[in-house]
């Protein structure tokens, strides 16, 4: 018999209105499809999501519960849109805001609501960057000598250095503990 008592009702959560059915099912999406030199290496929404809160854990000092979630979530909406490539966004700003916005919508038609303080949207994007860059240099680490790929690496050691992380994120992508 299960206790009523102890359980959280469905009201009383805030994520109630969620579509974790369809939430679970955009995880299996992959990732990478529109690059020519990762289509061929599979990764999901639900690994890149995990790493990236897994980043999170390992660097910020002390993770809120919206950082955390928004870290699970925060790609949610790719489903809808698809994996757009990061030189297009770069190279189109207007595309880029564009795909953001329809992203926003499909997430909170699935119940997904990111609002983020200015240093934890400055965490999640640093460590998002940082697990694509660790997917790459696992995968397929000779792509990491092409020049996009060295101002990636640039700009993340760039953005971890204003956070106070720069050596953690040295260690990590150096392969030292």
């Amino acid at each position: 018999m299960r206790d009523h008592a102890t359980e959280p009702s469905r009201a009383s959560s805030a994520k109630a209105d969620r579509n974790l059915r369809e939430i679970l099912r955009g995880g299996y999406c992959t990732r990478w499809h529109a690059n020519a030199d990762m289509a061929h290496i599979r990764e999901t929404l639900s690994e890149h999501h995990a790493r990236v809160a897994q980043i999170i854990l390992a660097l910020h000092p002390s993770p809120s519960a919206a950082l955390l979630d928004a870290a699970l979530h925060h790609d949610a909406g790719e489903p809808r849109v698809g994996d757009v490539p990061w030189p297009a966004k770069r190279d189109n700003p207007a595309l880029a805001q564009a795909i953001d916005e329809v992203e926003r919508a499909a997430r909170e038609r699935l119940g997904i609501h990111i609002n983020l303080s200015t240093i934890d949207k400055a965490f999640l994007k640093l460590a998002d960057r940082l697990a694509g860059y660790m997917h790459v240099q696992h995968t397929a680490p000779h792509l990491l000598a092409q020049r996009d790929w060295l101002e990636d690496r640039l700009a993340i050691e760039l953005q971890a250095a204003q956070l106070g992380v720069a050596l953690a994120v040295s260690r990590l992508i150096e392969g030292a503990s």
